[in-house]
C-alpha cells in the first residue's frame, strides 16, 4: 500500500522536530510493509487550527488526486489539536476511502477521534493556562511582559536559583528625558501634532525608528494604549489587559479587551520615570480630550439638515480665510537662496515679481524676476564633471576619507583583540565557564563586539559616501535635463524641487566701469554636491 506521511511541530523548542517524526513514520511503514508515496509537513505552525497550513492543504489536494492509499502520522495531535478539525479531517479521509494511522495508536477509528481529540484540546487549554501563570510569576519576580519598550533597556539577570529573569529592565536615561518632555508638553496643553513635529525637527527617532506620529503617543482610547497611557512610566506594570482567541472560521488570532477588573497591576518603583502628579494630570487631559473627540463625532448624527448645511458653509469660509493667510510655498528655484554679493544679504521679494537687497543704495534693488531667472539658470548650467571631481578631491574631503580609513583600521584591530580575549578565556576555563560572573563577562564582550561592528559599518558607509561617484556623465545629463525643463517653464515643480535641493546659495554680483557703463550682473551657484549626487543617483 502506498501511503503519505504527515508531520508538524509548533516551535524549535519541542522535543521532536518534523524530521524526527518523518523518520519514525518511515520506520513504522517499513515494519508494516507500506511504500511511502509522498511526505507532507508544516514547520513552526500551531496545531490549534488546521486552516492556513500549507502542508496539510497539499496533503488534502493530493488525496483528492488519488496519489496514495492511506495517511500515516506520528500521533493524532500532529494532524490537529482542535476537536472539530480532527473530526473533519477524519471524515474527509473516510469519504475518500483512505485509512488514517498513527505510530502510537495504529489505525485511527471513531473512538480515537473522540477521546484523543478531547485530550489534545485539553492539552492546549492547560498550556495556555501555564503560559499565563508563567507571565504572572515573571512579573512578580521583577520582570515586565512584552517586547522592547521605549525608555527602558533589557537586562540579563538571574534570580536566587540561577534562573534568568524574563523581562528584567532598567531605565534608559537618554530616552527617559524625551518621555519627560512629552508628558510635560502634553500636560501644558500642547497639541500632539506640534509635539511630534518638534521631535522630528530635532532628529529624535521614534520608538520604531521612524518619525513620530500622534498615534504613537495617544494610542487607542478603547484599548488604553499609547505612550502617554503607559503605566510603567509611573512605576506600575499593568498587564492581563488583552486575551487572544482564534477565529473559528479562518483560525486568525484576534485580540479581545478584558474587563478592567481583570487587569493585574504590580508596582515597580525602580522603573519610575514620570512622577505621580504629572502622570495623573496627563491622564485627566487624555480623558477630557478623548471625550471632546467623541462628542465631535456624535454631534453630526444629531444635527438637522439645515444645521449641517450651515456648519458646512461656515467651515468652508474658515478654510478659505486660512488659505488666504497661509504663507505661500516657494516656487522659484532661487527662492530663499539668492544673496547679494556686495553686502552678503538675502535678496527677497518686494512686490509683483520684483526682488531687492535690503541695503539701501545697493545696485541689486528692484530687480525683475525674468532678469534674475536668466542669470540663475546660466549659473546653474555651468556645472560639469570637472567641478564635481574638484570637490571630491579637495583637501577637506580627503581628510575626511583618511579619518574614516584610520578608524576602520583601528576598530578592526580592536575587534580582533576582543575576539582573541574571549578565545583565551574559553581555552583557560574550558567546560567550567558557567558561573554568573563568566556569563556577565561574555555578555559584556559580546556587546562590545556588536558596538564595534556597528562603528565599523558606519565608517565604511561614510567612506563610501565621500568617494567619487561613478557615471558622472549621467548625473550631469540629468542635471541639464532639469535645467531644460526650467527653460520651457521656469516654475515647473518637477524641476524646481530637485534643483533647489542641490543648491546651497546663489550669489548675485554687480560690475560697473568708470565710464558710466550700465550695470552688469553675474550669478555664481554654490552647489551642495552631496545632495546633488544623492538626488540624481536616486533617479537612475
Amino acid at each position: 500500500m502506498h501511503v503519505a506521511i504527515y508531520a508538524r511541530h509548533s516551535t524549535d523548542k519541542q522535543e521532536t522536530s518534523t524530521q524526527d517524526q518523518i523518520r519514525r513514520c518511515r520506520e513504522y511503514c517499513s515494519v508494516k510493509g507500506y511504500q511511502v508515496a509522498d511526505v507532507f509537513f508544516d514547520e513552526g505552525i500551531s496545531g490549534s487550527h488546521i486552516a492556513n497550513r500549507p502542508g496539510i492543504g497539499a496533503l488534502l489536494v493530493a488525496a483528492l488526486n488519488g496519489r496514495f492509499e492511506g495517511v500515516v502520522a506520528e500521533n493524532l495531535s500532529r494532524i490537529s489539536r482542535d476537536q472539530a478539525d480532527t473530526a473533519n479531517f477524519f471524515k474527509k479521509m473516510m469519504f475518500l476511502g483512505l485509512p488514517v494511522e498513527s505510530v502510537t495508536d495504529g489505525v485511527i477509528n471513531e473512538l480515537h477521534i473522540g477521546l484523543k481529540s478531547t485530550m489534545n484540546a485539553l492539552y492546549l487549554k492547560d498550556l495556555s493556562d501555564k503560559t499565563h501563570r508563567g507571565v504572572i510569576a515573571a512579573v512578580l519576580r521583577g520582570g515586565v511582559p512584552g517586547g522592547q519598550l521605549y525608555g527602558y533597556d533589557l537586562v540579563h539577570a538571574l534570580d536566587e536559583f540561577g534562573e534568568p529573569i524574563r523581562g528584567k529592565r532598567k531605565i534608559n536615561e537618554e530616552q527617559a528625558e524625551i518621555i519627560r518632555e512629552i508628558f510635560e508638553y502634553y500636560a501644558e496643553g500642547r497639541k500632539l501634532k506640534h509635539i511630534c513635529d518638534d521631535l522630528n525637527r530635532r532628529g529624535i527617532d521614534s520608538p520604531k525608528g521612524g518619525k513620530w506620529a500622534p498615534s504613537s503617543l495617544v494610542g487607542s482610547f478603547v484599548r488604553q494604549t499609547g505612550m502617554l497611557r503607559q503605566t510603567l512610566y509611573n512605576g506600575i506594570v499593568t498587564f492581563n489587559k488583552m486575551q487572544y482567541r482564534k477565529h473559528p472560521e479562518n483560525g486568525k488570532r484576534l485580540s479581545i479587551m478584558r474587563p478592567e477588573k481583570e487587569w493585574i497591576t504590580v508596582p515597580i518603583p525602580e522603573l519610575t520615570i514620570i512622577d505621580d502628579e504629572t502622570f495623573t494630570k496627563v491622564q485627566k487631559a487624555l480623558d477630557e480630550r478623548s471625550s471632546k473627540h467623541l462628542q465631535r463625532k456624535m454631534i453630526p448624527s444629531l444635527m438637522t439638515e439645515e444645521e449641517k448645511r450651515a456648519t458646512s458653509i461656515r467651515r468652508s469660509k474658515e478654510w478659505r480665510r486660512k488659505q488666504a493667510a497661509t504663507k505661500k510655498r516657494a516656487n522659484a528655484v532661487f527662492g530663499g537662496k539668492l544673496y547679494c554679493g556686495e553686502h552678503n544679504q538675502k535678496i527677497t521679494a518686494t512686490y509683483a515679481k520684483h526682488y531687492s537687497c535690503p541695503v539701501k543704495g545697493c545696485a541689486n534693488r528692484n530687480l525683475h524676476y525674468d532678469e534674475i531667472i536668466k542669470l540663475v539658470l546660466d549659473a546653474v548650467a555651468e556645472l560639469d564633471e570637472a567641478k564635481i571631481i574638484e570637490h571630491f578631491k579637495s583637501d577637506e574631503i580627503q581628510q575626511v576619507r583618511a579619518h574614516h580609513a584610520r578608524e576602520i583600521e583601528r576598530l578592526s584591530q580592536h575587534l580582533e583583540d576582543l575576539r582573541a580575549s574571549i578565545n583565551k578565556v574559553i581555552d583557560a576555563l574550558g567546560p567550567d565557564a558557567r558561573s554568573a560572573e563568566i556569563r556577565a563577562f561574555f555578555d559584556d564582550k559580546a556587546e562590545q563586539i556588536q558596538r564595534t561592528k556597528l562603528d565599523i559599518a558606519t565608517h565604511k558607509r561614510e567612506l563610501s559616501d565621500s568617494a567619487l561617484p561613478r557615471k558622472l556623465a549621467g548625473i550631469i545629463q540629468r542635471h541639464q535635463k532639469l535645467i531644460s525643463c526650467l527653460l520651457n517653464w521656469s516654475r515647473d515643480p518637477k524641476a524646481v524641487g530637485p534643483l533647489r535641493q542641490t543648491i546651497n546659495r546663489i550669489i548675485l554680483k554687480t560690475f560697473q566701469s568708470r565710464h558710466e557703463v550700465p550695470v552688469q550682473r553675474a550669478c555664481f551657484a554654490d552647489f551642495d554636491f552631496d545632495a546633488l549626487i544623492t538626488i540624481h543617483q536616486s533617479q537612475n
